[in-house]
């Protein structure tokens, strides 16, 4: 258990008060999850959202039903509940998303294999969640500003899960035909400060159980500033960050699903279908 989930609810409230056009990404990713639903063929009878907090969507044209849960109650919530432990009827739901949230949880095999048992037979889960480099300038100049001034480094930022890692772990839970890519961005701010409001603004600030109860102190904030402003600055002195994204997807298993090909029951071999393309 590295997260505080009472913590995390705490924020992600508090960021509900924030504009949804205040949070990085969120809107933009909103709209292109109901947009890849949308090239899907099938149609979505009844479906969870977990995580999209107070930010207004427009559902894709094929789901018919669509409920939004929320670690607490915000103008868009339908189901208050933690993700970690899913209220959900098995085999009851034919779709279920999950909106930047997994990554601040303390299971993510045991959410995916939840969400799994409560998906009927070629219902599909979509996912997006920051991952891997994310904010490593930050966590760089954190650590290296802590350790310089309190000969110590408290965790500040939580670790993000490699994109082989959740293309493994959709797998394990049972989920057919699963893909896993990735976005990356580099963000560019005026200064730090800039940036670490954005984060305040998300809910996405320190939820580590780890973390020290106290502020951080100015003086290690005034420094790691520096330390960021002397490391990651552009040409204009505007500071950058980095962000990665991934997409997961799976689908729970049908037996109408495609199948891979058997070793050896392919017509040609991959140097005849390559000289084909050329």
């Amino acid at each position: 258990m590295i997260h505080d989930r009472k913590l995390a609810r705490i924020k992600r409230k508090r960021s509900f008060k924030n504009k949804s056009d205040s949070k990085l990404f969120f809107n933009d990713y909103s709209e292109e999850m109901f947009e890849r639903i949308e090239l899907v063929k099938n149609t979505f009878n009844d479906g969870l959202a977990l995580g999209f907090r107070n930010i207004k969507f427009t559902k894709a044209k094929n789901i018919i039903a669509l409920r939004n849960a929320e670690l607490s109650v915000s103008k868009n919530t339908d189901l208050i509940c933690d993700e970690e432990y899913l209220p959900i009827k098995k085999s009851s739901l034919d779709l279920i998303i999950s909106f930047f949230n997994l990554h601040a949880s303390n299971d993510i095999p045991g959410i995916l294999f939840q969400i799994n048992q409560s998906l009927k037979p070629n219902g599909l889960f979509m996912g997006c969640l920051f991952v891997g480099d994310t904010l490593k300038e930050l966590r760089f100049c954190l650590a290296k500003a802590e350790e310089e001034i309190s000969n110590g480094v408290s965790p500040r930022i939580s670790p993000f899960a490699e994109l082989q890692d959740l293309s493994n772990l959709l797998q394990r839970a049972n989920f057919n035909l699963p893909v896993a890519d990735i976005d990356r961005h580099r963000v560019v701010y005026d200064n730090p400060i800039k940036l670490m409001k954005d984060l305040r603004d998300m809910g996405e600030t320190n939820i580590l159980k780890e973390k020290q109860k106290n502020f951080l102190r100015k003086d290690i904030l005034e420094r790691t500033i520096e330390i960021y402003k002397d490391n990651f600055s552009l040409e204009n002195e505007k500071i950058f960050a980095t962000f990665e994204i991934a997409w997961i997807i799976g689908w729970k298993y049908h037996d109408s699903q495609q199948k891979p090909l058997k070793p050896g029951s392919g017509e040609k071999n991959l140097e005849e279908a390559i000289s084909e393309l050329g």
